[in-house]
Parts: C-alpha cells; structure tokens; sequence
C-alpha cells in the first residue's frame, strides 16, 4: 500500500467515525428534548442536534470526497464543519445564559433572543461569503475565511465555557461541557489545516488534519455517550 493508499483509508475511516458519531449523537439530543431532560433548555438540546447533523453531513461529504475530489463537494463539506463549529460554540453559550453564574434579563445589554438572531446572521454571512470564495476558485482566500470563522467561534465557546468552571462538576451539563470543548478544539483544528498549508509544508498540514479528524471522530463519542445515558435515566 502506498502512503497515499494509507492516507487515504485513514481519511476514509476518520470520516466514517464521524459519520455515525455524529448521526448518534444527533439521535440521543432529540430523545432528550423529547423527554424534556432539562427544563427550559430546548434550545440547548436544538443545538446539540443541529451540530450533530451538521458532522454528520461533514463526515458523508468527506467520504464522497475520498473517492473524488470535487471543489463543489468541498466547499458544502468545509461549510458543514463551520456550521457544526458555530452551533458547538452556541450550545456552550446555551449553557451558561441557562445558568445562575450569567446576569438576570433586565442586567444584560442585549437580550438571549436578540443574540441567537445576531448569531445566526453571522452563521449565514461566514457560510455565504466562504461558499462564494470557494466555488470562484480561490482557495487561498477560502482557507483564510474558513481559519479566521473557525477560531471566532472556537474562542467565543471557550469563553462561555470557561465562565462556566465554576459550576457543579459532574452533572449531565458539565460532563457534556467538558467533553464538548474537546469536541470544538478537535473542530477547529480540522478547519485550520488548509491555512496551515499556506504557510508550512504540506505534510505538516496534511498530519495536523488527519489527527484532528480521527480525533474529531473518537471524542463524539463520549458526549454521545453520555446523551444514551442521560436518556436510559428517562426511560
């Protein structure tokens, strides 16, 4: 087998991972909105479920893109891993706006439903502008986007995230938050690996991607996980 042979089969398993991790964890989040498993969190348990669809899709695009490489199959794959990243960041800050460390309605500048929207936005327009960048044929630029939107969101999640240490260890939401945040740095460093590419050799690059993305798809699965058995608690 030759080294692309083995790169390529590791590809096709990293990405397979994710395929089923994410669809996994995307089942168990809609069981546990559907029992209610926290009062007053449906948009946390929304989001984990998004996210996980969101790897999934990453996962299947990747799969079509070890047989064949087309720029169009990229450019939806690149956007579902952002998109993953985006709504992973969201969950965190579902978390901590639910909790008593965040400030009371009336203290806050902007308001939770104010800042859902405002994110969202933001989702749409990083998506749009990469997707344009990306399918002109202009990879450089798209890789920058896609660096500089992934490290947004990555630190926008870990700030909420560390605000959150202070908080009860070992609940259903700190586990997830633990596990999460490995989740989103995996994530990340997935998304930064074609701007490494631009900067170091390429199979400096190359290695930075196939580690995080077998380790993208290893750390789903103790979230999904800890999902199952947050649902066999329910039922």
């Amino acid at each position: 087998m030759t080294a692309a042979e083995t790169l390529s089969a590791v590809a096709f398993a990293g990405y397979g991972i994710v395929v089923v991790a994410g669809l996994a964890f995307t089942y168990y989040a809609v069981q546990n909105y559907a029992f209610d498993r926290l009062e007053g969190y449906d948009d946390f348990w929304g989001y984990l479920t998004y996210l996980g669809l969101a790897f999934a899709a990453f996962g299947a695009l990747g799969l079509v893109l070890t047989v064949r490489n087309a720029s169009v199959v990229r450019a939806f794959a690149d956007v579902s891993l952002l998109v993953a990243i985006a709504f992973l960041t969201f969950a965190l800050r579902e978390v901590y706006f639910n909790s008593a460390l965040a400030p009371s309605p009336d203290e806050r500048a902007v308001s939770l439903d104010r800042v859902r929207r405002l994110e969202f936005g933001f989702v749409a327009v990083i998506a749009a502008e990469w997707l344009v960048v990306m399918l002109i044929d202009q990879p450089a630029v798209a890789a920058g986007v896609k660096a500089v939107g992934a490290v947004g969101f990555a630190a926008y999640g870990v700030a909420f995230s560390e605000r959150l240490e202070t908080l009860a260890h070992g609940t259903v939401l700190d586990t997830l938050r633990r596990h999460l945040l490995l989740v989103l740095v995996c994530a990340t460093g997935v998304a930064l690996a074609d701007a490494l590419a631009l900067v170091a050799p390429a199979a400096v690059a190359d290695g930075v991607f196939y580690v995080f993305l077998v380790l993208l798809g290893g750390l789903l699965v103790p979230p999904t996980v800890r999902l199952q058995q947050s649902v066999a608690g329910l039922t």
